[in-house]
């Protein structure tokens, strides 16, 4: 006779874009491997992350993950907004005119198929600027769950201290983020609120699961050529197009290579001419097949470096393209400062050299990601247990 199980905590996982979705999937994975946990993923938006997402696919492996879809109460104004963007990238026509009429009915989140009388830990990766975390989060108060904030990326660049910022973070109880990106973020002034200072994504246990995600060849080449890719960043007006583009030329002009760029979904638009070596990739390449598939990663205000350090992969900072520095010294030795020095640290790639030893690896790592890099996904599981223990005294 087979065993029923009976679960006794729920953990509701809400979903807006890529970039949440590649943050928050570890923490999904990791909460399914409990039998304990009813697991459920809410796509809130099912018009930019599918259903046959890789990422998303791995995670229903398990069969008792529940997977549903909410969309906005006027999602036709949703459909012209994207179709507007992804023509003409202009998201503050989507951000300051549209937002504050797209959102979701509390309806649709009662639907969301809890088990009742348990606790309930809900997650989000943004603020209340976003409606389907302002609605997710009311409904969490209403019913007094557990609100954890699961930040949606890194920072990698030097930030000043939030001191003089007066925006306020909502009231969470557990906020996961990185001591870097904390001072770029609102204030989290409830002194109850308990942090975790780690970057699920670039956890050793999930990075593995990655390349068991990814594992298939989607990048074609007619022969084996050096192949550096350039990773764009979503800041328009701190990256400097011009320099880049020309960039990518002199790249190209390395004998034997082809080059690789991936333009950020809210960065710039790459309509210009550009050599036949020189090759766009759209939104259905992952960063980390694309940085499994490259021999060196160049790249500006991207935290998907790190990635590529976790790898092993070169990384080389184009520095005189971005008005910013690296908020870890580790990566002083992959700084360039004109075309030149980009030429030489990719020649020297070319030869098998260097460009940062084990130690400096080490480093940036525990800077970035946390130095529990190897436990981080055991740690978070734990300080929520024992965060739904104490709440359920």
């Amino acid at each position: 006779m087979r065993t029923v199980i009976e679960k006794n905590i729920n953990c509701v996982f809400i979903v807006e874009s890529n970039n949440d979705l590649d943050m928050i999937v570890p923490l999904i994975w990791k909460f399914s491997t409990d039998k304990l946990i009813n697991v459920i993923i809410v796509n809130t938006s099912p018009g930019v992350i599918k259903a046959n997402d890789p990422r998303i696919l791995f995670v229903l492996k398990n069969s008792s993950v529940k997977y549903i879809e909410i969309s906005k109460d006027l999602k036709f104004l949703d459909d012209i907004s994207g179709y507007i963007y992804s023509k003409m990238k202009i998201g503050f026509f989507h951000r300051r005119y549209l937002n504050s009429l797209l959102k979701y009915s509390q309806k649709k989140f009662e639907k969301i198929p809890i088990l009742k009388n348990f606790p309930t830990v809900v997650f989000v990766s943004y603020f209340l600027d976003h409606n389907a975390v302002k609605g997710a989060l009311k409904w969490a108060k209403k019913y007094k769950f557990i609100k954890v904030f699961n930040n949606h990326g890194i920072t990698p660049f030097v930030v000043d201290s939030n001191s003089e910022n007066h925006s306020i973070a909502p009231l969470f109880d557990i906020c996961i983020l990185t001591k870097n990106s904390e001072k770029n973020l609102p204030r989290f002034n409830n002194k109850k609120t308990k942090k975790i200072y780690a970057a699920p994504r670039f956890s050793k246990e999930w990075c593995d699961k990655l390349s068991e995600i990814y594992s298939e060849k989607s990048i074609n080449s007619k022969k084996k050529k050096f192949r550096p890719v350039f990773m764009l960043s979503k800041w328009l007006e701190k990256d400097n197009k011009e320099t880049i583009l020309s960039a990518i030329k002199i790249v190209s002009e390395m004998e034997d290579t082809e080059v690789l760029v991936k333009p950020h979904t809210r960065g710039m638009v790459l309509e210009e001419s550009l050599p036949s070596n020189v090759k766009i990739l759209n939104n259905e390449h992952h960063s980390r097949k694309i940085i499994q598939e490259s021999d060196a990663v160049i790249f500006t205000r991207s935290s998907i470096f790190l990635d590529a350090i976790i790898l092993h992969k070169p990384v080389i900072h184009l520095s005189y393209a971005t008005n910013t520095d690296l908020a870890s010294e580790a990566l002083n030795c992959c700084k360039t400062n004109d075309h030149h020095e980009l030429v030489i640290k990719l020649n020297a790639i070319k030869l098998n050299k260097t460009i940062y030893n084990s130690e400096q690896r080490k480093k940036c790592i525990n800077f970035y990601a946390g130095e529990n890099y190897h436990n981080m996904l055991d740690n978070i599981f734990d300080e929520i247990k024992l965060t739904v223990k104490k709440f359920n005294k």
